[in-house]
């Protein structure tokens, strides 16, 4: 493979690994954009600001000698906090449009029933989603007895559900077939019920049932909050911490699918590439094989490590203050910079260093993600072809029988893609607006893409040339011999026609007459098509 074909091999992968990420950056960046708004208590695209982020919650003032009530109690509004944007972050990756917010976000401050509800995509509010959430008590048993009290009567009254942290769902309902908490105390109480049925204490078996009636709605209206009593502190005492921990987790889940998906389309070009150089002679089949192997391990390392980077990225540029980044999120550029993280990383940090205008910072990501077109047209010619000429298990002697029509394929591939490459430059050419220095590069790019088409389209020529001179007559001969043999019904003539050019384009010939077909059909063997 000359360095030319690799260079484009090299941007086909680049431009298939980019067009697989584009969606799962652009779901899972917006997810994490919930989690930097959280943070910041501003979210810079809608102009929404929150009552209160996890930056301003955590410089809440602490009386030293009250300092773990304080912690806790303001943790608890630390975890409505981050359960809006955990909420609402599995939402968008789940392609769900309606929306959690805290009722004091909305206008609603210190509503006395009712902390979070769910929003329509219209901004209605949607009945029944009214919570109230409790990250109270020193443990799980604590926790139930406060929402058993009077005190909280008021939230079974009005019906609402109880978001409590996740620890004490599970402790309270149980889990893993381990029975809960709220399961042991209805067991006691019937059983004292039934006690009291049996001594004719009717009042107090009553008092009992009403008790196992009133647990028994508790727990159908508890529900996770999505976070953990230690989350909850730790979103409080280190909200930054808290934040980066969200979003890693987010970029890790997308990055590892991912990496299947790199490892897929990154195996499969490779596979494309290596049959091609197969049948050309220019590796062995143990060299390909490994070659397809090592570029699997690496499409997949690529895919994860960038696509993890580019979450992250694209997550800060929707919530930046710029309006330059916030645009820049939405198109196809957060997409492209999945295989160009680390330029685009330092690239914005020097925008966000001031370093650079918001102009030179667009200038420059977009010449991170400029060339390589095509990437589509080519994988799909070069499977389908290549699978048709050279099968998958195919020896070497049989790889090496087709050889001149490897050769065709494989100035076809690069003819192809250097015209759609050529075809993309001089849109951008006709329809951008450009500086004189992006239009110098471009036209360079331009003159190598036309040179590159000449060289393949005269390589493509050559061969096709050379491939129907040497072998014309044998085809005229069995076309003619198969003509001959339709129009004088003889079923052998046309067999031994067609067979020829089997023989000719590499195939092996199982049958030569009737006879032959007919002892094959009854036989054990395969027929091979």
């Amino acid at each position: 493979m000359t360095s030319d074909e690799n260079k484009f091999g090299k941007k086909l992968e680049e431009e298939a690994l980019k067009g697989a990420a584009a969606e799962t950056v652009q779901r899972y960046g917006s997810a994490a954009k919930q989690h930097y708004v959280a943070y910041s208590g501003m979210d810079n695209e809608t102009g929404q600001k929150l009552a209160k982020g996890l930056k301003e919650i955590s410089k809440s003032k602490i009386n030293p000698e009250y300092r773990s009530q304080n912690i806790k109690q303001q943790a608890g509004f630390s975890a409505e906090v981050k359960s809006v944007a955990r909420k609402n972050a599995e939402n968008i990756i789940g392609g769900k449009g309606n929306k959690f917010t805290r009722t004091d976000d909305i206008g609603r401050v210190n509503d006395t029933l009712t902390d979070l509800v769910e929003l329509a995509s219209d901004g209605t509010e949607i009945t029944g989603t009214a919570s109230q959430m409790k990250f109270v008590g020193s443990s799980p048993k604590a926790l139930l007895e406060r929402l058993n009290s009077k005190e909280y009567q008021k939230y079974i009254d009005a019906g609402v559900f109880l978001d409590i942290a996740d620890d004490d769902y599970e402790a309270l309902l149980g889990t893993n077939g381990k029975q809960g908490i709220i399961d042991e105390k209805i067991k006691s109480l019937r059983e004292q019920a039934d006690r009291a049925k049996q001594i004719g204490k009717d009042q107090v078996a009553g008092q009992k049932e009403a008790q196992i009636e009133k647990y028994e709605y508790i727990r159908k209206k508890l529900r996770k909050s999505g976070l953990t009593r230690d989350e909850a502190v730790q979103a409080r005492l280190h909200p930054m911490l808290s934040m980066a921990k969200d979003v890693t987790k987010l970029a890790n889940e997308a990055a590892v699918g991912q990496a299947k998906v790199g490892a897929g389309i990154t195996g499969s070009l490779s596979l494309v590439r290596n049959v091609v150089a197969c049948i050309k002679g220019d590796k062995t089949p143990e060299e390909a094989a490994l070659s397809v192997a090592e570029d699997t391990g690496r499409g997949a390392a690529t895919s994860y490590i960038s696509t993890f980077s580019a979450i992250a990225i694209k997550g800060a540029m929707q919530n930046a203050k710029s309006g330059y980044l916030q645009s820049l999120s939405k198109t196809n550029l957060a997409t492209t910079l999945v295989t160009t993280t680390v330029d685009v990383g330092k690239t914005l940090h020097r925008y966000f260093d001031g370093e650079i205008t918001g102009v030179q910072c667009i200038e420059e990501l977009g010449q991170q993600g400029t060339g390589g077109i095509g990437a589509a047209m080519f994988s799909t010619m070069g499977a389908s072809v290549a699978a048709s000429v050279a099968p998958v298990g195919a020896g070497v002697a049989k790889v090496a029988a087709y050889g001149a029509v490897g050769g065709v394929i494989g100035a076809t591939l690069g003819y192809t893609a250097a015209i759609a490459c050529y075809q993309e430059l001089a849109t951008a050419l006709k329809e951008a607006e450009l500086a004189r220095e992006e239009r110098i590069r471009i036209e360079k790019e331009c003159a190598e893409a036309v040179a590159m088409i000449r060289q393949y389209r005269q390589e493509m020529n050559d061969m096709v040339s050379a491939y129907l001179s040497d072998h014309i007559q044998t085809f005229n001969m069995g076309f003619l011999e198969m003509d001959k043999a339709i129009a004088e019904r003889d079923v052998d003539g046309f067999i031994r026609g067609n067979a020829g050019i089997q023989e000719l384009l590499g195939k092996e010939v199982q049958f030569r007459t009737q006879e032959e077909f007919d002892a094959l059909m009854v036989s054990d063997t395969a027929l091979k098509l």
